[in-house]
This record gives C-alpha cells, structure tokens and sequence, in this order.
C-alpha cells in the first residue's frame, strides 16, 4: 500500500473486486459495499479475540447503517481497502465504523456506519455485551480508552 491509514483506524482487510461485484455500468454495486464492510467486521471481530465463528449463540445483529458513497471502485481497482473501527461500546449495541479506500491512489470511496445490537440468537432476544466481547475490544481501541 502506498497511501495513508486513515487516522483512528488500525485494522485493515483487503478484499478483491470480483467481476460479480460489478453493477451493467462496470462500477462496484451499491449493495456490494454493505458485502465488504460486513467482511470488515467479521475479520475485526475475529482479529481482536471476540468472534468465536460459527455456530454463533451471541453476537452482534445489525440494527442500522448508514453509507456514504464518494467515488467508484472498479474490476480495474483490483481490490476494495477496509478500514474497520469500533468507535462506540454502548451496554447492548456497538457503532463499527468502515472507510473503503481505493488501492491505487488511497481516495476515500465510502464511509459506513454500523450499528450492532447485541443478541442471543437461541432466546431471540438482545442482551448486554459480554464480557469478554467488551474487554478484547477496548484493549484494541486506544480510543475507547480515551487515549490516542
């Protein structure tokens, strides 16, 4: 990579553009976007010791997003930069912030927020955030911490 980490953010996901990816004007589909920040996440929250994969009994469960589309990402870009962040740890839910980078000159194409409610998947209802969940990611986030 030759461009610069977007500040606050310390995880990073590259992900190829597949051809499936693209939209009847060549361009990566809107809905893709969700696809690779969703990746984001997954890899985070595997990375800094919370998700213990699959079969999951607790864990976050999307409540809301919001995207902010800036340019287009093409077959030609060859892969999709994501930028993965917790920037909230609220008692049930949590914000993850994503920011897709281009590769080859590092411009911002879109910015995400996520907000995830934690759930119990087998009593179907949300539940505070675990332990073990909350303490992996603040000892990850200098921000949280109020440090950094």
């Amino acid at each position: 990579m030759t461009f610069a980490v977007p500040e606050g953010y310390r995880h990073h996901t590259s992900i190829p553009i597949r051809f499936a990816d693209l939209d009847a004007f060549g361009h990566v589909n809107n809905a893709v976007y969700l696809t690779y920040m969703e990746v984001g996440r997954v890899v985070y929250l595997t990375d800094v010791g919370s998700w213990g994969g699959l079969p999951v009994r607790i864990g976050p469960i999307m409540a809301k997003v919001t995207v902010d589309y800036v340019l287009p990402l093409d077959l030609a870009d060859g892969t999709a930069e994501v930028y993965t962040r917790c920037s909230r740890l609220g008692t049930k839910s949590l914000d993850m912030e994503h920011v897709i980078l281009r590769p080859g000159d590092g411009a911002v194409t879109a910015r995400g927020v996520i907000v995830g409610v934690f759930y119990n998947y087998e009593a179907k209802h949300s539940v505070a955030i675990p332990d073990d969940w909350r303490t992996s990611i603040m000892e990850y986030e200098p921000l949280l911490r109020g440090a950094g």
